[in-house]
């Protein structure tokens, strides 16, 4: 049961990393790299924030071309409201708000409540990919008949 006494920070009072990563790793993995950030933070040390997906067709389903220039627009400014950054982007209403729900889902977009407006931002000052491409274990699934 909710503590009625205790209230989360607002995101912006939040210390967020300056750098998310979204990379492509195994569910194990993506564990494993969450129990050593969680160890490094408990040592006070500030580790990238992570958004792993297990293969690269998650990676490009939730970062389309419009999703990414919404990000680059709310990272070059917050906007006050999904509306003002609709206008912004000149884009429908509708089309905006559900792209910064898909984008704040993972973590990425940040809301500051103002009144009843939502305010998105983008807590971080770089978002790197990191994909990694390696060769099959026992060799090539591919090989060529000799």
């Amino acid at each position: 049961m909710p503590d009625a006494n205790h209230t989360d920070p607002a995101p912006e009072e939040m210390d967020f990393p300056e750098t998310l990563r979204i990379t492509i790793a195994s569910a194990e993995d993506a564990f494993d790299d969450a129990v050593a950030a969680a160890g490094a933070a408990e040592d006070g040390e500030q580790t990238d924030a992570v958004v792993s997906f297990e293969n690269a067709e998650g990676i490009r389903k939730l970062l389309t071309d419009r999703r990414l220039e919404l990000l680059r627009s709310l990272m070059g400014a917050s906007a006050e409201s999904i509306s003002a950054l609709a206008d912004r982007l000149d884009r429908s209403y509708s089309v905006v708000h559900d792209d910064v729900e898909v984008l704040a889902e993972y973590g990425i977009i940040q809301f500051r409540q103002e009144g009843a407006s939502k305010q998105p931002f983008v807590p971080y000052e770089t978002i790197e990919f990191d994909v990694t491409i390696r060769a099959p274990i026992g060799g090539s699934d591919t090989e060529a008949p000799v």
